[in-house]
């Protein structure tokens, strides 16, 4: 019963029109006038009835105020709740402020000598046609933005499945490497994307990050992760590897879709082979120095431009190197001043706790972020630690 009372709770609390809902949120105001103006007549039913309650009391407005006041009031309180949330506070200040001054003024006053039964049937049919009015207008706003609210969850709710399949927690020790990573969906979906393949005594990590935001992205995602294992399969180098997907993904995807990437390769010997395609930097931690480096190439984006052309570049390791992978929805994270968290502080937290365990050193660097702003895109975040 308490989880069916929960789960009741939060289904309403959902689907009550607010800023914290992706799909309220997003639609304009111009697709919102039937439900405000439903919201109005709804709400005027009120004003009637309080006017019903102070028969004793001075008829303000020829009986019109009230209606047309918590009409009024509940409408900009529906409207901020969806675009302006912090003026909630204020409009419902204001309509106590304004409501308790109409009552002391009501009954501060001589009362009309109007008749009763006129004043109780010009509030009983207000009732009738606000009620109706009320009704009517939210239908029709239901059939319409209803059945698109309907149709963007579904597809929420796909895309999120895609993710929850395609992008599982990495976490995994070898003899030679320990890895850690988990992606973090925002509630409008995209695409991040983090993988590691081993095979033919090599490994390779990358992290991506799909433009766009939907099911689309969700798709595409899906087929980057298969076509990058099947080159693996076929024991393509890096560059061969980004130029296959480069290739491949522009009949794939919708014209103004691509894919950002960045992966680390390595071979068994001493060195490990990194490339870029429009990614954010990978941090390097070098335990011998205790200072973090940032490997990063100018290079286009997966299927962006046909035909482009890729390059990669090898650096040294050595036991104990930490690398760190992410997407570019943890830099962006703003702050109230409108300051991203930036790369600078990353690094610094890398340098500060690269000696912790790899789920522990994730838990430390995403509470920042959470605490640093709001999360607005996707979150991916990749260690590896070299272990010999």
């Amino acid at each position: 019963m308490r989880k069916r009372l929960q789960k009741l709770v939060a289904d309403l609390g959902s689907a009550y029109p607010s800023a914290f809902n992706l799909y309220w949120r997003t639609l304009p105001m111009r697709r919102m006038k039937k439900l405000l103006t439903a919201a109005f007549f709804t709400f005027s039913v009120l004003g009637f009835v309080v006017d019903l309650l102070s028969l004793d009391g001075q008829r303000l407005g020829r009986g019109f105020f009230w209606p047309v006041f918590m009409g009024a009031m509940a409408t900009s309180i529906l409207a901020a709740r969806i675009k302006r949330i912090r003026l909630v506070p204020f409009l419902f200040l204001m309509m106590l402020a304004v409501g308790w001054g109409a009552i002391r003024v009501s009954y501060g006053s001589t009362p009309s000598p109007a008749g009763l039964k006129s004043r109780v049937l010009f509030d009983a049919v207000g009732i009738l046609i606000g009620a109706g009015l009320g009704y009517r207008l939210l239908i029709s706003f239901m059939t319409t933005e209803g059945l698109e609210n309907v149709r963007m969850e579904t597809e929420l709710s796909l895309a999120h499945s895609i993710q929850a399949t395609l992008v599982p927690t990495v976490s995994f020790q070898t003899a030679r490497f320990e890895a850690y990573g988990k992606s973090i969906p925002s509630k409008e979906m995209g695409g991040d994307l983090i993988d590691a393949i081993e095979g033919y005594g090599n490994l390779l990590v990358y992290v991506a990050d799909i433009s766009g935001h939907g099911l689309p992205a969700g798709q595409l995602m899906g087929m980057l992760k298969t076509a990058m294992r099947v080159s693996v399969q076929f024991r393509q180098e890096p560059v061969a590897l980004l130029e296959s997907a480069d290739r491949v993904l522009p009949a794939l995807k919708e014209p103004e879709m691509y894919a950002t990437l960045a992966l680390l390769y390595f071979d068994g010997s001493a060195e490990v082979e990194y490339a870029s395609a429009g990614h954010v930097p990978i941090l390097h931690y070098r335990d011998r120095t205790r200072d973090t480096v940032r490997l990063s190439m100018e290079q286009f984006p997966l299927g962006l431009i046909p035909g482009g052309c890729y390059t990669s570049r090898r650096i040294t390791y050595s036991s104990r190197d930490l690398f760190l992978m992410l997407t570019d929805g943890i830099l962006e994270v703003p702050n109230d001043e409108d300051e991203e968290f930036g790369l600078t502080r990353l690094e610094q937290l890398l340098t500060q706790h690269a000696a912790h365990p790899l789920p522990q050193i994730w838990e430390l660097i995403m509470s920042e972020v959470q605490h640093y702003g709001v999360q607005q895109d996707d979150q991916s975040l990749f260690l590896l630690r070299t272990l010999s």
